[in-house]
This record gives C-alpha cells, sequence and structure tokens, in this order.
C-alpha cells in the first residue's frame, strides 16, 4: 500500500476538517430558517409574493413604531424644527432597528418576519418619499446576511401623531418550533414572567409586552394552535335614524368622542354575536380622519378618553397591541375616524362548522363581513399589495384588474377569493363618495362574477398616494386547508 507523504497527508487533514465545518457552518445557517414559514419571492422586487404560515403557529403582532429623536439635544430643540427626527430615510432605519429588539426580546430575528405594513407621510406639496423607505427596508431584509423577504404592504398617509414623523411600520411575525416565551423554562419565558405583566393578561394563550405604564402593548405574541378573528374597518353611525335616499349631512355624526362611541358599541355588538368580547382583543388599528381646524394629536387623545371606558380598566384589563395614524379617509363626508380590530377566538368549536376553515362573524352584507375568523389547522396566507396601474384605466378598471392579479397569486399559493379573511384595499380618492362607490361596486361585480361564496373582513381606505401612480391597492390575508 503507498502511503502518501506527511505534507500531502497534512493537505488532506486540512481539507477534511475544513469540510467538516463548513457542513457544521451550513447546518447552522440552515437551522436559523424558519420551517414554520414560506415565503415565495416576486421577481424584481425587495419583498415576498406572498408568505405561508402553517398552521396554529405562535404568532407576534408589532404596535406601530416611529422614529424617536436621533440625540438628546435633537430632543430638546423645537417642535417646529422639520427636521428633528431626520427624513423618511433616517426615520425607517431608526424604525426598523427598534423592531428588530422588539422581535430579539420576545426570541425572534428578521428571519421569522413574515408580513410588513409601511405608512408613509406625504401631502401635495412634499409626496410620501417610498424611495427612502426602500432604502431603508433593504438594509434589512433580502441582504447577505438576511436573505429573508416577508410580505409588504406601503401607502401614502396624511401624518402621525406627532408632526414631525415621517413613517410608521408595523410588523407580524411567527416563532420557530420550540422557541419564544411559550416555552417553559426558556430565556424568553423567564424574561415574561418577571416582567409582571402575567396579572393584566385577559387570556393565558398571549403574553404581552410593553412599559406597565402603557394604555396599550407594543406587541402580543399569540400561543400556538389558537383560531384568529379579523374585523372590516368600523365607522360610526349617524346619531339620528336618516329616511331612505336623504342625503347625509355630515354634521350628523357628530364629533371624535360621538364617533368613538358609536363605533366601540357597534364593534362590541358584533364581537358578542360571535360570544366574544373586547377580552378577545389582542390588536387595534386606529384611522383619524382629518378634521378642518382640529389638531390630530387632539383628536387621537379624544378617542384615548373612550378607549379607556373599553380597555385597561378594573372591568377590562386587557391592553391590546395599537397602530394610529391620519388619512384623508371619509371626513368630508361627516366620518373622522375608524377601527379595526384582531383577536382570538376562545371557542372556536361553536363557531366553525364541521370541516370549515373560515367563518364569519356577523351577518355578512353584499361584499363584507363584519368580522371573519380563521381556523387553527388552516395555514394563513399574507400576501403583498397588489397594484396594477394603467394609464389609460378608470378607477373600477384598475380594481378588476388589482383583483385579477391577487387571484392569480392567490390561486399560486392554492387559495381562492373565496379563501380571503381579510381583504384592504387602498384608495388614491379625489372625490371620495364617487370614487369609494366605483371601488365597492367594481368588487362587488367582481364577487359574482367569480363566484366567490365567503365575504372577508374589508377595509376601503382613501390614502394621500400609492407608489408607482396607481389609483388602487389591493392587500389581502386568506386561510388554506
Amino acid at each position: 500500500m503507498k502511503i502518501l507523504p506527511m505534507h500531502r497527508l497534512w493537505i488532506v487533514l486540512v481539507l477534511l476538517v475544513a469540510a467538516i465545518l463548513l457542513r457544521v457552518f451550513l447546518g447552522t445557517q440552515l437551522s436559523q430558517y424558519n420551517t414554520q414559514i414560506e415565503s415565495v419571492p416576486l421577481e424584481g422586487a425587495p419583498y415576498a409574493k406572498y408568505v405561508k404560515v402553517a398552521p396554529g403557529a405562535s404568532m407576534f403582532f408589532t404596535w406601530g413604531i416611529t422614529a424617536s429623536p436621533r440625540s438628546k439635544v435633537i430632543a430638546r430643540e423645537s417642535l417646529e424644527d422639520d427636521d428633528r427626527y431626520g427624513d423618511t430615510y433616517t426615520q425607517a432605519h431608526r424604525v426598523m432597528t427598534t423592531l428588530t429588539s422588539d422581535l430579539d426580546e420576545v426570541g425572534l430575528t428578521l428571519r421569522d418576519v413574515v408580513n410588513v405594513r409601511a405608512y408613509v407621510v406625504g401631502d401635495e406639496e412634499s409626496p410620501p418619499d417610498f424611495d427612502g423607505w426602500n432604502r431603508a427596508f433593504m438594509e434589512f431584509f433580502g441582504t447577505q446576511d438576511n436573505p429573508h423577504q416577508p410580505a409588504r404592504t406601503t401607502v401614502g398617509i396624511s401624518r402621525l401623531f406627532i408632526s414631525q414623523y415621517k413613517i410608521e411600520v408595523e410588523f407580524v411575525a411567527v416563532f420557530p418550533e420550540g422557541r419564544g416565551p411559550f416555552v417553559q423554562g426558556s430565556r424568553h419565558w423567564l424574561d415574561y414572567e418577571r416582567s409582571g405583566r402575567v396579572a393584566e393578561e385577559t387570556h393565558p394563550i398571549w403574553k404581552s409586552y410593553g412599559r406597565s405604564h402603557f394604555p396599550m402593548s407594543t406587541g402580543k405574541v399569540v400561543d400556538s394552535g389558537q383560531a384568529l378573528f379579523f374585523g372590516s374597518a368600523v365607522m360610526g353611525d349617524t346619531k339620528f335614524k336618516m329616511p331612505p335616499g336623504m342625503p347625509v349631512n355630515p354634521m350628523m355624526y357628530g364629533k371624535v368622542p360621538d364617533q368613538a362611541k358609536s363605533i366601540l358599541t357597534k364593534t362590541a355588538a358584533a364581537l358578542k354575536s360571535g360570544d366574544l368580547s373586547y377580552r378577545d382583543v389582542f390588536f387595534m388599528r386606529t384611522i383619524m380622519y382629518p378634521e378642518k381646524g382640529q389638531a390630530i394629536g387632539r383628536n387621537f387623545g379624544l378617542f384615548g378618553r373612550e378607549y379607556s371606558k373599553y380597555f385597561n380598566n378594573g372591568s377590562n384589563s386587557n391592553k391590546p397591541t395599537r397602530t394610529v395614524m391620519s388619512a384623508p379617509g371619509y371626513a368630508d363626508l361627516g366620518p373622522l375616524m375608524s377601527l379595526e380590530m384582531y383577536g382570538v377566538v376562545p371557542e372556536p368549536d361553536a363557531l366553525f362548522e364541521d370541516g370549515e376553515h373560515i367563518a364569519s362573524i356577523g351577518r355578512p352584507d353584499a361584499i363584507s363581513s363584519p368580522a371573519v375568523a380563521v381556523s387553527s389547522d388552516a395555514s394563513t396566507v399574507w400576501m403583498s399589495g397588489v397594484i396594477a396601474p394603467g394609464e389609460d384605466l378608470s378607477l373600477a378598471e384598475e380594481t378588476s384588474a388589482s383583483l385579477d392579479k391577487l387571484s392569480e397569486r392567490l390561486n399560486d399559493a392554492g387559495a381562492s377569493l373565496s379563501d380571503v379573511v381579510h381583504l384592504r384595499l387602498y384608495l388614491e380618492a379625489s372625490n371620495t363618495k364617487r370614487d369609494t362607490d366605483a371601488v365597492k361596486k367594481a368588487l362587488e361585480s367582481y364577487f359574482k362574477a367569480q363566484e366567490v361564496t365567503h365575504r372577508p373582513a374589508l377595509t376601503v381606505l382613501p390614502i394621500v398616494d400609492l407608489p408607482g401612480g396607481a389609483k388602487i391597492e389591493v392587500e389581502a390575508m386568506a386561510g388554506i386547508k
């Protein structure tokens, strides 16, 4: 037998050790990928076409994050300084850094994010800086260190709680199996137990984060194996019932406190119809519509007074995670705000019929359901916002084209429009009533033509601007078996 010279033997040994180390390294890298999610790339985009989540996975819903001052010196400067918090890119980078820390607090990384929503502030004189947001986004996702890409939706809004804020971002993330604060004995389980927040929880199936004096949570972790519900955007009713065909006077809706009370009362009734209550709500999206001559911050405060009658009190200690913003909405028609809610279904057996994976809470109208639940044995599919702009298309035609595109992506994921749990339509409206009526009519016609058997929860929101000059953007979340 031929014996290798000593120097060649050393070379073979070094190569063998290198191969073993490379195998270990690649195994470690691959183990960092979350097997609970499947991200399907969208050609030419820095985000996914959609992300599919395994049935019953444990999920983390963050609040809407805005920028912090760049330094204490800047923080002490006048509120009139428009550059106090930096431009959109600077703020977006800070927001993403903060969200990364929030993920780490509960045992997650950017690789576990399934859905990103960004609200970028702009107006006619200074349009939303979508490019600045994209620059920041691409420094956190689709990189060499983090090749993962989540689903994403980006829209332009009027403003945020502080006028110098230029962007707000919220995440939905999913835990890999065996990780997170519900894994007893783990570091994140121990950290939560030490936080002192256990007593305030209204459910053993979620864990809340944030400072104890906050009126809302900064994030909610929902345990695995839960059925979830997603609510339509709710607006207040007029103070008096109007005769059929009589035009509505905007003054009939009342001011923010009246509308907040109406919305919270209506939502409580819708939840009750499904044997649910505000103790079951873990996420809330509050959208204020600008009222002429009225400070946005004051309106948020007025809503907060009504909110405190239903949440974070002696009757209901629950503090939902919350996103707040301002968009054009329907202020010219009278409504000054709308509200969306997500929650858990504590007793799903009473809600889902045999073999069904989605169920309506409340009676559907011609287009939508007040809220829709998805069973714990169904996969959820989080779709990126879809736009199909065309220079010669009317708003109704662009709506249909966007729904066609959404249907194609749903089919690719093994779903259809009948599987959609929550549908959100953002439209750049110059004439609120005319444009909203056109979109709703196009949506109803499309549902009938496609024989959509289940009506989703629905949000139709007029906003400031959309990427690519689109008139409408369509976003969906579906449930499939």
